[in-house]
């Protein structure tokens, strides 16, 4: 049995998750609970569990700091699972810093958590089997050492502090990563999904003393480094732009397509390679503003601020008319408004956000929740490699897309009810003369003309037609089933002038109330 600790300051929560999961069948159990950061701490240091699932928000020790605090003084593999809510995407980000196995989004189903289960414990048996293998222990070592190389690799693009110069070349000489110079510039290469894999890239790339390169959320990314000084930065550029249009020229013809690049800004300092890698991103961006180039450096092109927050609440207003009440042409429009001109690898987040909470809160207000328009992707792991103003629209789009789906199947249903509910009143009060449309639309809360377009559209005929149909239908009986005079069935069925009557129920029926009445029983 694998040990979970559980940590979470909602009681309810907890009890939930403990009750709900089946925790045995997947071959788990809860050795303990906490209610908060600090408490977990204490029982981590005594009795080391092999996964940790917390919560993010939490009083006196968020979930945040206790697993950094874990990684830091106790463990750094243990398997540790963040549960949180859907606005909290920053949160999101230092999770993955922390090297989170998972994040897992609020609230959480028992499926959600039996397939968590099943992931969490195919990674820990797959970690147990390459620790207990002594045959193994080679390739074991083999891959760790890749693995911490990786790391490293994308320690020197991450924007987190950066140890002293020392310590990164030392580093870089322990896992054979030829970096040294005067003079830095990251690259990046945008690789649609599907289209290459890792082994097709190194072939191609080769390793003939170029640049460092390796792939990063699905993209390629180089960095070139030069023992010039820094006067001769113009000639630098143009060596990294000859380097990447052979690199270019070398893709085009396996894949008969050229690939977006993005060249960032020359930096000094190996410790500053993070911000050229941020720069090369903002330069990928521009590729959807000028379409006709695919290597951009960002040295060569004017920046473009992100939409201000007036802009973004218009913006935020216009998609949620078209989730509601648009075509897929117009959801398109709206969404791709978002991310026109922007290439800020930052504003891109922002704008992601304010995109996911409105389609959020259109979910919520339709009873279900975002998660449930992504067909079981997690919506972490999506937003996660949405880095680049295309990849970003496309999944914004899919959501969005998604939700139009729900909200035009919901209405319709909507349609349904309420047209079946205005069929009731009619049927109870079709004997109120000054029953009207407007009061009927009134009773169930929609805009008379909305009411009366919908109306004769699930039911085929106008309103004032259905309600003269009952009444006509109820006078039928009373003529067949009663002597009561015409007067008074006019008056019993809503006919408040008995001419009226008279004139209607021969227009529909081809017969006078008295012939109708008569037909019937010289039939019998």
């Amino acid at each position: 049995m694998y040990t979970i600790l559980l940590v979470d300051d909602e009681e309810a929560v907890r009890s939930s998750i403990r009750n709900l999961t089946p925790w045995a069948e997947y071959g788990f159990e809860v050795m303990a609970e906490a209610s908060n950061g600090l408490e977990a701490l204490e029982i981590v240091s005594e009795t080391m569990p092999d996964v940790i699932i917390s919560d993010i928000k939490m009083p006196y020790m968020d979930g945040i700091e206790f697993i950094s605090k874990v990684r830091e003084e106790l463990s750094e593999t243990v398997q540790a699972i963040f549960l949180s809510g859907y606005d909290e995407f920053t949160y999101a980000q230092t999770a993955l810093q922390l090297d989170a196995a998972e994040y897992v989004l609020k609230p959480v189903s028992v499926q959600t958590m039996r397939d968590l289960l099943a992931r969490t414990r195919e990674r820990l048996d797959r970690d147990l089997a390459l620790v207990s293998d002594r045959e193994r222990l080679e390739a074991s070592y083999r891959e760790a050492f890749e693995l911490y190389k990786e790391k490293f690799l994308i320690s020197l693009i991450s924007p987190a502090k950066a140890p002293d110069e020392k310590f990164l070349e030392e580093k870089a000489r322990e896992y054979g990563v030829p970096i040294s110079g005067r003079m830095f510039a990251a690259a990046v290469v945008d690789i649609p999904s599907g289209t290459l894999s890792l082994e097709a890239i190194r072939n191609i790339i080769g390793d003939d003393g170029g640049p460092l390169s390796f792939i990063y959320e699905s993209q390629l990314v180089l960095i070139f480094s030069s023992q010039m000084g820094r006067e001769f930065t113009p000639l630098f550029i143009r060596q990294i732009s000859r380097s990447l249009q052979l690199l270019q020229d070398k893709m085009t013809h396996y894949f008969s397509r050229p690939f977006n690049m993005g060249i960032g800004e020359v930096v000094y300092h190996i410790k500053l390679i993070h911000g050229s890698f941020r720069s090369a991103m903002e330069a990928l961006n521009y590729s959807e503003i000028y379409p006709e180039q695919h290597i951009i450096s960002i040295s060569d092109v004017e920046r473009v601020d992100m939409p201000d927050e007036k802009t973004l609440g218009e913006l935020r207003s216009d998609l949620v008319m078209a989730i509601k009440f648009g075509s897929e042409a117009d959801v398109a429009e709206k969404v791709g408004a978002f991310f026109r001109n922007l290439t800020d690898t930052d504003g891109i987040q922002q704008v992601m956000l304010a995109l996911i909470t409105t389609i959020s809160e259109i979910c919520i207000a339709y009873g279900t929740n975002i998660a449930s328009l992504l067909d079981g992707e997690n919506l972490f792991i999506a937003l996660s490699k949405a880095n680049t103003a295309a990849r970003a629209n496309d999944l914004a789009l899919r959501i969005a897309l998604g939700a139009r789906g729900m909200a035009t199947g919901i209405r319709e249903n909507s349609h349904i009810l309420f047209v079946e509910k205005a069929k009731e009143i009619i049927r109870e009060r079709y004997r109120d003369p000054l029953l009207r449309l407007d009061q009927v639309a009134d009773e169930i809360s929609v805009s008379p003309a909305y009411f009366s377009t919908t109306f004769k559209k699930e039911t085929g005929i106008s309103f004032v037609q259905y309600i003269t149909n009952v009444r006509l239908e109820k006078a039928k009986e009373m003529l067949k089933n009663t002597d009561v005079k015409t007067y008074e069935i006019a008056e019993s069925t809503g006919f408040s002038d008995p001419n009226y009557f008279s004139f209607t129920f021969k227009k529909n029926v081809g017969l006078s109330p008295s012939q109708y009445r008569a037909k019937l029983r010289a039939g019998r």
